[in-house]
């Protein structure tokens, strides 16, 4: 049978050579044999788990007998006859022909199609990442032709990259909305210290300037003035990693240090809005695995939320309680407040895009807020009753040396 005449000639016409994806036609006379005599031992515990051997066994049973041209295509193959009549194991990587031998597998026993993820080896060298299928067309004693289809991953990877990138911005964009709103409340954090820093240095000069110099008070006044300026580098320094757009890190990280940071930025609008702060933050709790400025972004949004419910909603008892714990498997945060609460018709677009209930608000904080707790395999979780206050929690997953012990 000649090569073109080989692209025509299958179970279902020509249609396989018209087909925008990848197909290979394959006989799997041997595997049937290989897979018939196998042996228990050589089938492992988990279901379909077979062993190296006979997955490199099966893979050079499988022979190729067609090649539609979205195959030759994506193998980088301009002459069929390269890869006629040679075993798939040839053209699929480490991955997919485990893959591939364990769908073999589940075929044999009644399967009638199978899919999964898994890389091609292209001519020349190199892998191409693909979604496989795998089927039989009928279960006919009398043809051992199976078919294997292979389209390109790279579309949706790209896709999918695209879609992280815009999370990312929105996620930025959110964040410096946020510094934005808090602007005056850490412009009066910043010169606070600063403002002591000068007076200090001040009363050092007048200290040393006497006929006989106070070393012990100058001494004091030395350490007031390195204290406030770690004091203003730390706001500096939050404001940053907030406003930054450094790529997505989850690295190990003290839940309740994150707190005491999202603290400094918002401790002067607390005050103006007579907001009363209680921190619960309980001792000796083990590392989060976590994106520090993710976490401290959806720390500041609630709290900050919170406090200008409170101060809107005419709240005569203005408390806003933060508190941390060790859950069953989670560190746990809570963020709980004593406003108004929220209106049960607004909690079904609470966190929905774009929806705010502010007259200046563009509705975006707690809906990144909902991503990024979601993104680290949690989710927020929303309590509230009407005149009774509203509390937002969360847990974060523990660094799994620490889970461990």
């Amino acid at each position: 049978m000649s090569i073109n005449a080989s692209y025509e000639v299958t179970a279902d016409g020509g249609l396989i050579h018209f087909m925008p994806m990848g197909i290979l036609r394959l006989s799997a006379k041997d595997a049937w044999n290989v897979i018939a005599n196998l042996r228990p031992i050589e089938i492992g515990s988990q279901a379909f788990e077979l062993s190296q051997d006979v997955s490199c066994a099966l893979g050079n049973a499988c022979l190729i007998e067609q090649a539609n041209p979205s195959a030759c295509a994506l193998l980088q193959v301009k002459n069929p006859a390269m890869i006629l009549m040679r075993p798939i194991a040839s053209v699929l990587a480490e991955d997919a022909l485990k893959h591939f031998t364990e769908g073999l597998y589940q075929l044999f026993q009644g399967r009638a199609a199978i899919a999964y993820d898994g890389n091609l080896t292209v001519a020349g060298g190199g892998e191409h990442q693909v979604a496989f299928n795998l089927w039989q067309v009928e279960r006919d004693t009398a043809s051992h032709d199976i078919y294997l289809s292979f389209s390109s991953l790279r579309e949706r990877i790209s896709l999918e990259q695209t879609k992280d990138g815009l999370q990312s911005d929105l996620a930025r964009s959110a964040r410096i909305s946020l510094l934005g709103e808090m602007t005056a409340s850490i412009a009066h954090e910043v010169n606070q210290p600063l403002g002591t820093i000068v007076a200090s240095a001040e009363a050092g000069l007048r200290w040393l300037s006497r006929d006989e110099p106070d070393i012990g008070e100058t001494k004091i006044l030395l350490e007031r003035i390195a204290n406030n300026g770690k004091r203003a580098a730390d706001v500096i320094a939050t404001m940053r990693a907030m406003a930054s757009n450094k790529k997505s890190e989850r690295l190990p990280a003290d839940i309740n240090s994150i707190i005491e940071e999202a603290i400094l930025l918002l401790r002067t609008d607390f005050a103006k809005r007579q907001v009363t702060l209680r921190l619960e933050l309980s001792p000796m709790l083990p590392p989060v695995k976590a994106n520090k400025t993710q976490i401290l972004q959806v720390i500041v949004n609630l709290a900050l939320n919170a406090a200008q419910a409170m101060s809107d909603g005419q709240a005569w008892n203005r408390t806003l309680c933060i508190r941390t714990s060790w859950g069953a498997t989670d560190v746990m945060v809570n963020v709980e407040d004593s406003g108004p609460g929220i209106d049960p018709h607004v909690r079904e677009r609470l966190f929905d895009s774009f929806f705010s209930t502010k007259e200046t608000g563009i509705g975006i904080g707690l809906a990144i807020c909902r991503s990024i707790i979601e993104a680290h395999g949690s989710r927020i979780e929303l309590q509230s009753t009407p005149h009774l206050g509203a509390r937002f929690s969360f847990g974060l997953p523990v660094e799994q040396t620490h889970a461990d012990g």
